[in-house]
């Protein structure tokens, strides 16, 4: 497993002030024996030009050029382009840490039944610069009630910080097209129903936070993550309407803190407050021990 070919895909849209240090992040991987997929998504920059000037001197970069279909499509293009039996994704913004592969690689030969794995992660700004809080979810196994029920950290953080297996994706499908924000989530749904999901306790990557993250887009935020959940009704993931009701509750509850916070409307995140009670209830006592 030590040797086993790691296909990474990297999906770019107007990354040129971040796209060389990506690209480098994953050259100076320790596991060696990897190919790297660019998928510029019709960028109008000098996207394409930075990754096809590194790609000269490394064959193990291959670049390719599609017009802006949107990022799930640039990562499915990515995929089946690829040849590895794992598989991960990096955004055009992220870094990952030297030793990102070897770890997560490690982790599946200590359990071949793993389907997926997922890492730590630190944020940085606009410079490369770290915070000091480290974000983890820190669950294994078969946890898919977990994924469901999200809130309070209970979800994989990003999609940059997994590794998975290639037969896993051509099972469970690849990322939803109509999803941005909530394809990774939504796709981890679909893995987490029938595989165990692995951890690595490390920091192994770097999510970069700026004005152009996707996640700063609030009505795009909300409209994927309310898709994804009702993605996870279709395939009957919930195991009764309580747990549904208990699940949406706690997402609404999540959609208010972000429009409370980040999305600058607080009559929104009221209004997303008095929805996630109406669902369920119960949840009025998680909101009196937070703010009391």
């Amino acid at each position: 497993m030590s040797n086993s070919l790691v296909s990474v895909i990297i999906p770019a849209y107007n990354a040129e002030k971040y796209i060389e240090e990506t690209i480098q992040s994953v050259l100076k991987q320790t596991h060696s024996n990897f190919e790297l997929i660019v998928v510029d998504d019709g960028s109008t920059d000098n996207t394409i030009k930075l990754a096809e000037l590194t790609s000269k001197n490394n064959s193990e970069i291959t670049v390719i050029k599609q017009k802006n279909s949107g990022v799930s499509i640039a990562r499915n293009t990515g995929f089946q382009a690829s040849k590895g039996n794992y598989v991960a994704f990096l955004d055009a913004d992220d870094v990952w840490l030297p030793d990102c592969l070897e770890l997560m690689l490690k982790r599946f030969s200590n359990d071949e039944s793993l389907g997926l794995v997922q890492c730590d992660y630190q944020k940085i700004d606009e410079s490369s610069k770290k915070e000091e809080e480290i974000y983890s979810f820190e669950k294994e196994g078969y946890i898919l009630e977990e994924l469901l029920l999200g809130g309070n950290g209970k979800h994989i953080w990003g999609i940059c910080g997994v590794l998975v297996k290639r037969e896993v994706i051509e099972k469970v499908g690849a990322f939803d097209k109509d999803l941005s924000n909530g394809a990774d989530h939504e796709f981890y749904f679909r893995v987490a129903k029938q595989y165990k999901i692995g951890r690595v306790p490390s920091v192994t990557w770097y999510y970069r936070h700026h004005s152009s993250n996707m996640h700063s887009n609030m009505n795009v935020l909300v409209k994927d993550t309310l898709t994804a959940y009702l993605k996870a009704d279709e395939h009957k993931l919930f195991k009764n309407p309580a747990f549904r009701r208990r699940c949406y509750s706690n997402i609404y509850l999540i959609l208010a803190g972000s429009w409370w916070k980040n999305g600058g409307s607080k009559i929104k995140g009221i209004r997303y407050i008095l929805k996630a009670i109406i669902t369920y209830p119960p949840n009025i006592l998680m909101l009196f021990k937070k703010f009391l």
